[in-house]
């Protein structure tokens, strides 16, 4: 376990209301029906602590790196998290954007700096797998995800992968991955709690697998815990 992570739980556990961001784009975003990653992971907080942290949602589809940026002050800084989610790449990789894979990695680690100066911890996240047709988008896509986990390394931040997760799921098990997604770039409800769930696992939290509304995410965590052992 991250010691930073750690750390954050303690904070939890402490007297002191704990407030969390998750900071990014569509994948951040509120917009679909149903329990969306950050519900899950808030739940799991709530099951564990009872109300001790505030979880915050800046997240607005079609940004890059450089929204984030240039709505830091507002959408960030404002709420002084101790801890933040940050979810991005997806729309930095579009040729159209202009952002080259130097420009993304300048941008991330300029968010890392802010957020660090405040004593946030960053929790960098990479994408789920997305439906590749193979086009400079999707080229740049996987580029970009290994710029995340590049930055992560280098800044001491925590990473949380899903795309190492949910890759070998896309190639050997399509059948169990395309019902997760909303479009090729996009997970819906299920898939949302497939991340929930790896999510609230990286903390150590269950979500209660008793009940029925867990039970195909949990199946889907487990045949991606098989492939990756494989």
């Amino acid at each position: 376990m991250n010691s930073k992570i750690e750390a954050l739980k303690q904070h939890i556990e402490s007297d002191e209301r704990t407030r969390i961001l998750a900071f990014g784009s569509s994948n951040t975003e509120r917009r679909l029906p149903g329990m969306h990653w950050f519900d899950c992971f808030e739940l799991a907080l709530h099951q564990r602590y009872g109300a001790k942290a505030h979880c915050i949602n800046t997240g607005i589809g079609g940004h890059t790196t450089r929204d984030l940026l240039g709505r830091f002050e507002s959408d960030a800084a404002y709420y002084k998290p101790h801890a933040v989610f940050i979810t991005i790449g997806g729309n930095d990789c579009k040729p159209e954007e202009g952002l080259t894979l130097e420009v993304f990695e300048t941008n991330l680690t300029e968010l890392w700096r802010r957020f660090d100066a405040m004593g946030t911890h960053v929790i960098f996240q990479t994408y789920y797998a997305v439906m590749s047709d193979g086009s400079l988008r999707y080229q740049n896509f996987y580029r970009n995800m290994d710029v995340v986990r590049k930055v992560a390394e280098a800044t001491g931040a925590s990473l949380i992968d899903h795309l190492t997760r949910w890759e070998p799921l896309r190639l050997q098990r399509p059948e169990l991955y395309e019902p997760l997604m909303d479009d090729a770039f996009h997970v819906n409800t299920r898939g949302n709690c497939v991340m929930g769930l790896d999510i609230a696992r990286r903390f150590g939290w269950e979500l209660r697998p008793h009940l029925a509304h867990w039970a195909e995410a949990i199946l889907i965590q487990q045949v991606m815990d098989q492939l990756a052992e494989s």
